[in-house]
């Protein structure tokens, strides 16, 4: 759903940390230019791909007991989809996540009942993320639904007037009412109307969780290179639509390229918040990212450890709980996957680049590039990557596109129903 922010609007984190290093990582040189054709990989550079394949089946959220429930997600997308949330009866969650568009937009920012001032991140893949909205102010999928029903910016609603419009609507009463029991009669208490906004929040859980893509080049690729033993010599494993570019694209990303410091594992994000240096666009405000996070998280009734989780005493509860704001969080943003990342510019928080080139472009030499933490502390370096590195770069990043969600999850079903 609308994964921006009712407070601050999520400044996303750079979405190609590309060189997001601590102060001394393991360097492991590449080939010369002259001598790029096949690619031989480093031991480490080997633990690295093994790493990056297909993640594996989602793991449950013990804070949604409807997590997984067909009926849920069913519901979930008729939520998604309704236009009637809206102050102007015109804006759903599909506005900004669009299915034909990786469930983003294409724009800069954010376009609701008036302009954002982040750019909507894409909802593929969303449910294999530990935390959500860029600044991480929400723990789990469910709970930050609410924000974009009342946001002004967004849907410029209220919370009440959301289950009124579940309760009086002949699609969504009865299939609400099937799964989380009556809705009661108005007028509804303020704890009656956040327990039917939290389970509003888990059926849109449900029906995002089943947004999951399917293998891409690369993964294809990986399956091939492991049952060959996983070889150093990346050009003795047919390609399958991983092309010998893309292959030293890999070299790079997980040598010298330094985007490994971040970007590892199954989704190629380490899912921690990072200040990478992207100025914000001239005409929109700066933002305290995951520092102005920890507080709205930890006092919302929907987290994990509120009385609306299904099991508040989860271990993810008490991570949260836990939490502490420190100023070194000031414009840290959640590492993005990098899966699907072709198709969802335009890139950082605010749209600044237009397209994988010119994010690249910006992490190679840094131009243009400001401190966002308080302690002035610098995680980037200047890569000055060869315009051969940065194609090659480019065509590993786009090998990491995965094959859409079944159709059935896609299509709008208000379509052939009245609102």
């Amino acid at each position: 759903m609308g994964h921006r922010d009712v407070l601050i609007r999520l400044l996303p984190v750079a979405l190609l940390a590309l060189s997001c290093a601590p102060s001394a990582p393991r360097i492991e040189p590449t080939k010369p230019e002259s001598d790029r054709s096949g690619v031989e990989l480093g031991a480490a550079q080997i633990e690295r791909v093994e790493a990056m394949g297909l993640p594996g089946a989602l793991g449950p959220d013990p804070s949604n007991r409807f997590a997984d429930a067909l009926p849920a997600a069913k519901l979930g997308q008729w939520l998604f989809f309704d236009t009637a949330f809206s102050a102007n009866g015109e804006i759903s969650c599909a506005t900004c996540h669009q299915p034909e568009r990786a469930f983003t937009d294409g724009l800069t920012v954010t376009q609701g009942l008036a302009r954002g001032i982040r750019n909507a991140p894409t909802l593929l893949d969303v449910a294999h993320q530990t935390w959500f909205n860029w600044d991480g102010r929400f723990d789990s999928l469910w709970s930050q639904s609410h924000g974009p029903f009342s946001h002004p910016r967004e849907m410029g609603g209220s919370l009440a007037a959301v289950v009124e419009r579940v309760r009086t609507s002949p699609q969504l009463a009865v299939q609400y009412e099937s799964i989380f029991g009556p809705l009661g009669a108005p007028p509804l208490t303020p704890g009656q109307v956040d327990l039917a906004i939290a389970n509003i929040g888990k059926a849109i859980a449900a029906y995002e969780r089943r947004l999951v893509t399917g293998p891409s080049a690369f993964d294809r690729w990986v399956e091939l290179w492991r049952a060959k033993g996983s070889p150093r010599r990346l050009d003795l494993v047919e390609n399958d639509g991983f092309s010998p570019s893309a292959q030293r694209g890999l070299d790079t990303f997980t040598s010298r390229g330094l985007c490994w410091q971040c970007h590892v594992g199954p989704l190629l994000s380490d899912g921690e918040f990072h200040a990478l240096g992207a100025a914000p666009r001239g005409d929109l405000i700066s933002d305290p990212g995951r520092y102005g996070a920890i507080a709205p998280l930890k006092s919302s009734p929907f987290r994990s450890s509120g009385s609306f989780a299904d099991n508040p005493d989860s271990e993810r509860a008490r991570v949260v709980d836990a939490l502490v704001a420190h100023e070194d969080q000031w414009g840290a943003f959640r590492t993005p996957a990098l899966r699907n990342v072709a198709r969802t510019a335009p890139y950082f928080h605010q749209g600044q680049f237009a397209s994988l080139e010119e994010v690249l472009r910006f992490y190679s030499t840094l131009e243009g590039a400001v401190t966002m933490d308080h302690h002035r502390e610098s995680v980037l370096r200047r890569r000055d990557f060869s315009a051969e590195e940065m194609a090659d770069l480019a065509a590993f990043l786009r090998s990491l596109d995965g094959t859409d969600p079944p159709r059935k999850w896609l299509a709008d079903p208000w379509t052939t129903h009245p609102k």
